[in-house]
């Protein structure tokens, strides 16, 4: 009984659907390819590489819609260039046909971290942990700052900077060996160049003068004097009899 209720509705509702049904057959089978059928072909440019805005004069010049779907950081392309296009470049497709556009966003970039007043080693994990790389090392003889320890960096501590970029640091050596001038006067020349070879010093200018006070081929003066501190490797200049 219920049923016998509800059958007209289901009539009026089965002929709305074949309605439906027969308009959408019309729509695909006939009208949408005849539209389509009028549009010319065309073939997709290559934009990648380009600034948005000329890749988007590029594609309306020919005919083509564009829609930007993604943004990626990249190492080769400024920021707003387009690094991905589909369909790719060369495909034959209808006038109209819409060219989906990736674009880059630059470089990503980070911190820099400090890394003065670290160690070496130290100082190179933060910086590989940063996703940077180490790049030229100096050495440096510091008085105030210990062996092995990061004197200044370049770029700066807290810089922004591109991801891979190289960090360049300076590191101390430690303070400058120093070592007393001994007193080389009526040594021989010989002597005198032993003597200081021993304690890291060399010989320097040598120059003669006549004595009646020293022995000849003996040191008469020298320069620095005798009890001066002089970093290591430092030359010693004398004068000696003749």
């Amino acid at each position: 009984m219920e049923f016998k209720k509800l059958l007209p509705y289901l009539e009026v509702l089965a002929a709305f659907l074949g309605a439906v049904l027969i308009i959408f057959l019309i729509f695909d089978n006939w009208i949408l390819p005849s539209v389509v059928k009028d549009r010319k072909i065309v073939k997709v440019p290559n934009v990648v590489g380009m600034p948005s805005s000329t890749a988007i004069n590029l594609l309306n010049e020919n005919g083509l819609e564009y829609a930007i779907v993604s943004q990626q950081n990249n190492e080769t392309y400024p920021k707003d260039y387009v690094i991905k296009q589909v369909p790719a470049p060369g495909t034959e497709v209808k006038e109209s046909r819409q060219v989906l556009l990736t674009l880059s966003k630059g470089k990503e970039n980070t911190s820099a971290p400090n890394v003065i007043g670290q160690y070496e080693s130290y100082a190179r994990s933060m910086i590989s942990n940063a996703e940077l790389n180490v790049g030229n090392i100096s050495y440096q003889k510091n008085d105030s700052i210990p062996k092995g320890i990061v004197i200044s960096q370049n770029p700066p501590p807290n810089s922004t900077v591109s991801l891979n970029r190289y960090i360049d640091l300076v590191i101390s050596e430690g303070a400058e060996e120093k070592v007393i001038i001994p007193d080389l006067t009526g040594k021989s020349l010989n002597d005198a160049e032993n003597i200081l070879s021993d304690i890291g010093l060399k010989v320097g200018d040598v120059s003669y003068i006549r004595s009646e006070t020293f022995l000849p081929n003996t040191i008469v003066r020298q320069s620095p004097l005798p009890g001066e501190n002089v970093v290591k490797g430092a030359a010693v200049n004398l004068v000696i009899s003749h």
